[in-house]
């Protein structure tokens, strides 16, 4: 009795180790056109806590560590995180949209200007492809468009935002007139009288090298 229960024991404990390392053999990232896809499937919008009252752009902004005006070229990949096989087979996992983009302006840091780096938002297709994830009061960005983006730096150097309302259209007919836009007036004010937002910071590999 004794034996058939330490073999029972051991082909659960096998299984559960199979089940777990099913997990390596999964897509981490798959390319998907987040904006033609969301007028075909639904979005879910999550809430969250955070750190800064996120109805307040100078809470917001002061929680940045780089505010700047940057044009959207491309959208890369779909990255995920937490992945995990449901009982049902399904596989769910924590997506976020990664984007080449072009700073363009500065208004608080000091990234590299006018060349491709990468830029990562929480939120994006989710892995089955049929539904959207977004923080609520979020957007996906959309290629060829400018934005005011509020961001923050990873501990490794990664530049993205986790932050609803950190993302702000601009109005701009052609890219070299986002200045016009009542927007850049705006946030250019917010930087300005920003309120200060006491947390750990990092510095994106994408800094300027000519910063002090």
């Amino acid at each position: 009795m004794r034996k058939i229960t330490s073999l029972i024991l051991i082909a659960v404990l096998v299984a559960a180790l199979a089940g777990c390392g099913n997990t390596s053999s999964m897509e981490t990232e798959k390319v998907y056109d987040s904006i033609a896809l969301s007028a075909e499937i639904p979005t879910v919008y999550d809430s969250g806590s955070y750190m800064v009252d996120v109805n307040n752009p100078a809470e917001v902004v002061g929680w940045g560590d780089y505010v700047f005006v940057a044009r959207v070229d491309s959208e890369l990949r779909t990255e995920y995180t937490n992945l995990r096989q449901n009982e049902d087979g399904t596989i769910t996992g924590k997506p976020y949209t990664v984007y080449s983009i072009t700073v363009l302006k500065n208004l608080k840091g000091n990234l590299r200007e006018n060349e491709s780096i990468e830029f990562f938002k929480h939120g994006g297709v989710n892995y089955d492809g049929r539904s959207i994830s977004l923080l609520e009061g979020d957007q996906l960005l959309e290629s060829g468009k400018c934005y005011i983006l509020i961001a923050a730096a990873e501990s490794d150097g990664r530049l993205g935002q986790g932050m609803p309302n950190s993302a702000i259209e601009l109005n701009a007919s052609q890219i070299d007139t986002y200045s016009m836009d009542a927007e850049y007036a705006v946030y250019s004010e917010y930087v300005q009288n920003e309120v200060t937002c006491e947390r750990t910071r990092y510095h994106s590999t994408y800094e300027s090298s000519s910063e002090s």
